[in-house]
């Protein structure tokens, strides 16, 4: 038979079992919430760009003011040196983190130039830190990867071959 203090304890016990059961809740549903918010975001952006392509007139949105790279020239065909130095690039410092075909410690590339743009590409390599802290779908990204990708201190000309190099793969799949 229990005594009065131990049934005590074990209401306390109890109470502090229940709390922490809810503070767990809470953190999960917050996360839910949040992962849900950048779903729908990206669903948005997809019924943007399938309005775009169905639509007779062509929508120029606007890049974001803190784009430190604002237009990119892309040639009708991939310039094969610039993407043999883009692949020597991109094996030294990108394959420690992505993979083309699968999620690794980041997204998968080989596909990202059909799904971003030449300029977000090129400002998520040349100026990683201000899309991290103002770029939506980076912030979403965050949520799934955990991980910011770090500033691999590439220069414009070598982050513009190693796009090269993505639209090359890209134009593979």
């Amino acid at each position: 038979m229990k005594s009065s203090s131990q049934k005590t304890e074990s209401r306390e016990n109890k109470a502090i079992q229940i709390a922490w059961y809810f503070v767990w809740c809470t953190f999960l549903l917050a996360g839910i919430n949040s992962l849900s918010s950048c779903a729908k975001q990206d669903g948005e952006a997809a019924k943007t760009e399938a309005s775009k392509e169905n639509s007779s007139k062509e929508v120029v949105k606007e890049k974001p003011q803190y784009y430190k790279v604002k237009n990119v020239e892309l040639g009708a065909s991939i310039d094969a040196a610039m993407a043999k130095n883009g692949t020597q690039i991109f094996d030294v410092t990108c394959t420690g983190c992505h993979k083309y075909d699968e999620k690794y410690v980041g997204p998968a590339l080989g596909d990202v130039t059909k799904r971003r743009t030449p300029e977000y590409i090129m400002n998520m390599i040349l100026d990683t830190e201000t899309m991290i802290e103002k770029d939506d779908t980076v912030k979403c990204m965050l949520q799934t990867y955990l991980m910011k990708m770090p500033n691999m201190q590439v220069d414009e000309k070598d982050a513009r071959s190693v796009l090269e190099h993505l639209r090359e793969v890209g134009q593979k799949k």
